[in-house]
């Protein structure tokens, strides 16, 4: 009964929240559109698409812009008009059709905000269209829609400026990615429990949705749910169904995310099986990425704290005996990439890697562009929401490139040949930064769980 009050609260809380989050699009949309000489802004969903000499049709992902606006991820051929100082036009494609699910009118907290008109006919979308002054569009044309008069597409001087504000996060979708993040907790708990007890890939990634209660397109992005050896590969989508052995079981690295609203959690956590030199490496990787976390202080740069991030992974690989050289020497040698070739850190919000991690202001600027070493660059606010996942891999084409550098005599090879059935190490969380300090939500969430 208390689970389910909390749920009801939250809930409520969240519904609460939204009034102040659509002033504030009201206010950044209307402006964004008066600075580039718009007076609406006409976006659509999406279509559904078919594959390939084939009538079988591909999932469907909602236009990001789209649901920028109104939280409706499944809604195919659907409109938004956004006019200036007037409620939003919500026109809801409704088909009468015998083989799809048609999309019920909504009626929830946010739906006052709109003016929904259903659409029986694709073509009856033009009529409304046709009437919005001076507009914009956002969005892929279609076949339906070339002959249209929607306006310039997708502007970038438009989409600029509403990404740099969607880089700080309202209320409202701070407690959209906490609650992704707590519906995340419930599938990453389920998928630990499946991995120590026997289970294959494929029947961890299923007890993942289970718990979270979403299908595969409704999850943030393909889960990677890789043992041993798959884990160094850092996007790996197979699913093994094949059980192992307790004495072939070494290791589990889930990277997964539930979403809320539109809005994604990011989360990954690794597993050793057995107590051991994994295990001791995989603590003293969670020390070092709870370090970072602590570091992100409003007025800092992303930058500043992934260099230092760089320096802590130097001195865990020599602690470990797979570098053999002081952290400096590591770090000036640029010996990491070896061991992690990914960024450390990227904005999360309605997309996993979301916008503006390198703008310098609203026109889309870029910091440093010539510099590729960081993919988030900007100096930390308040609201911003991101991820932070340090790593440690052994995958064999970074390893062979190691093996035949000037700097292959100052490397651990048998401490890697013991490691290399392991895969690798990531450990990521998810962190509101608040003047008071960051907040981590996917923390929170697994203490609360727990």
């Amino acid at each position: 009964m208390s689970d389910n009050l909390s749920q009801t609260n939250r809930q409520s809380q969240i519904a609460q929240s939204y009034d102040a989050h659509f002033n504030h699009l009201r206010e950044v949309y209307d402006r964004a559109l008066i600075n580039n000489h718009f007076e609406s802004l006409v976006i659509y969903s999406g279509e559904i698409k078919t594959r390939f000499q084939d009538d079988m049709q591909y999932p469907f992902f909602t236009n990001v812009q789209f649901k920028a606006l109104v939280p409706l991820t499944d809604v195919p051929e659907s409109w938004l008009i956004w006019r200036l100082s007037e409620k939003p036009l919500l026109l809801l494609y409704q088909p009468e059709t015998v083989w799809d699910a048609v999309a019920e009118l909504p009626s929830t907290f946010w739906s006052p905000y709109f003016e929904i008109v259903p659409l029986k006919k694709k073509e009856d979308a033009q009529a409304y269209i046709d009437k919005a002054p001076h507009r914009a569009f956002l969005g892929e044309r279609t076949e339906l829609t070339q002959s249209w008069e929607l306006g310039p597409c997708n502007p970038e001087a438009l989409i600029h400026e509403l990404n740099w504000y969607r880089s700080y996060k309202t209320t409202y979708e701070q407690l959209c990615i906490k609650q992704a993040n707590r519906i995340s907790v419930l599938g990453h708990t389920a998928a630990r429990e499946g991995f120590y007890n026997g289970a294959s890939e494929l029947e961890i990634a299923l007890s993942f949705q289970q718990a979270c209660r979403q299908t595969e397109e409704q999850l943030a992005f393909p889960s990677t749910i890789a043992i041993n050896e798959h884990a160094a590969i850092l996007h790996y989508w197979g699913r093994d169904t094949s059980r192992l052995p307790t004495d072939k079981r070494h290791s589990f690295l889930i990277d997964a995310g539930a979403t809320y609203n539109g809005y994604a959690a990011d989360t990954c956590r690794t597993y050793a099986y057995r107590d051991g030199l994994f295990a001791d490496m995989v603590a003293a990787l969670d020390s070092v990425q709870q370090g970072i976390c602590s570091q992100l202080k409003v007025g800092s740069s992303y930058s500043d704290s992934a260099d230092r991030a760089i320096h802590q992974l130097a001195a865990l690989l020599k602690d470990f005996g797979i570098v053999n050289l002081e952290p400096d020497s590591t770090v000036e040698l640029d010996l990491i990439k070896y061991f992690m070739p990914h960024n450390f850190s990227h904005f999360l919000g309605l997309q996993v890697h979301d916008v503006g991690g390198n703008q310098a202001d609203i026109s889309g600027t870029l910091i440093d562009s010539n510099e590729p070493k960081h993919k988030m660059r900007r100096v930390i606010e308040a609201n911003h929401i991101l991820t932070v996942e340090p790593g440690i891999y052994f995958i064999d084409i970074l390893l062979k490139s190691l093996a035949q550098s000037e700097h292959r005599n100052v490397i651990g090879w048998d401490r890697i040949e013991q490691l290399k059935p392991y895969g690798g190490i990531r450990i990521e969380d998810n962190l509101l930064i608040t003047t008071e300090g960051p907040v981590n939500l996917t923390g929170d969430a697994f203490n609360k769980l727990a």
